[in-house]
């Protein structure tokens, strides 16, 4: 969504809670939550009404926005900012937010996308790429395998396709051979640099070559540059927060591959697809 589409949802309080129903965020209330009544209406502070039994409650009733103290206007401002990679700094002082709201609704959205774009079922197949990459800022001593205090990401890349990601616990050939066999369509070419990890593709149905890079970076068609280049990105979009809580990590993480996935999409537009999604399954919940 472009600035001039946004600004017509943003205008006020009604077209924002009227954008937010036609995406399934908010609940269209044709009676009342809890008795059942039909006799409801609109009154005061856009509030709902029952006739029956005279109660009344807010539009954000059963929804994932329901315990957020934030003008509606401002959440769908708050997508954009966070499409276009705003610092929670800088939204608060956009938004005129304290820091800690924006926070949570930033942490609010990258749930909806941990939830909402976590198919589990999907498969990565053709030529892929595998390699491991390790997180956590800069420390002495060892640097890439074997250095210590870091979180290991084991990585898959489909060529022309999607990227998958995952914190692991350790980088043993058990792990990451039981990853592969989990994303990756068994009969696939799958690409590798050297690490002993990733002896026994061919035993699990895969085809598999490696890339030497004590020789070279590239041998034709035999290079993991892609899943190299998403390490890039990821890293440096990272560097920005100054260190992430590693219990958060895994949130950050699934940011930076949703991101990644979606690079040639209009990203707002599945952010709020996203949203959606978990709105739904939390409602269901």
């Amino acid at each position: 969504m472009n600035l001039i589409d946004l600004q017509r949802y943003t205008i006020s309080e009604e077209k924002s809670e009227e954008f937010l129903q036609v995406q399934g965020i908010l609940q269209r209330f044709e009676q009342y939550p809890y008795c059942g009544n039909t006799r409801i209406g609109r009154v005061r502070r856009g509030k709902y009404k029952c006739y029956g039994c005279r109660k009344e409650w807010g539009p954000r009733r059963g929804s994932i926005l329901e315990g957020l103290r934030v003008p509606l206007v401002r959440v769908l401002i708050s997508i954009k900012l966070f499409e276009l990679d705003t610092s929670v700094r800088e939204a608060a002082h956009q938004l005129d937010l304290s820091y800690n709201t924006v926070y949570d609704l930033f942490d609010l959205f990258r749930q909806s996308i941990v939830r909402a774009d976590n198919d589990s079922s999907f498969i990565l197949s053709g030529e892929t790429e595998m390699d491991e990459s390790y997180f956590g800022g800069r420390r002495k001593g060892n640097r890439g395998r074997g250095a210590a205090g870091k979180i290991p990401v084991f990585g898959i890349l489909e060529r022309g396709g999607k990227v998958r990601v995952e914190v692991v616990q350790n980088v043993t050939g058990e792990t990451l051979l039981t990853m592969a066999i989990k994303k990756v369509k068994r009969g696939s070419l799958i690409y590798t640099d050297k690490f002993r990890s990733y002896n026994g593709l061919i035993s699990y149905g895969f085809r598999h070559m490696r890339i030497d890079h004590g020789k070279r970076f590239v041998n034709g068609k035999v290079y993991i540059n892609g899943i190299e280049g998403f390490w890039s990105f990821a890293k440096e979009r990272l560097m920005k927060y100054h260190g992430v809580n590693p219990g958060k990590f895994q949130l950050y993480l699934k940011e930076l591959e949703f991101r990644y996935n979606h690079r040639h999409h209009d990203l707002y537009d599945d952010l709020v697809k996203c949203i959606s999604e978990y709105s739904r399954v939390a409602s269901i919940q």
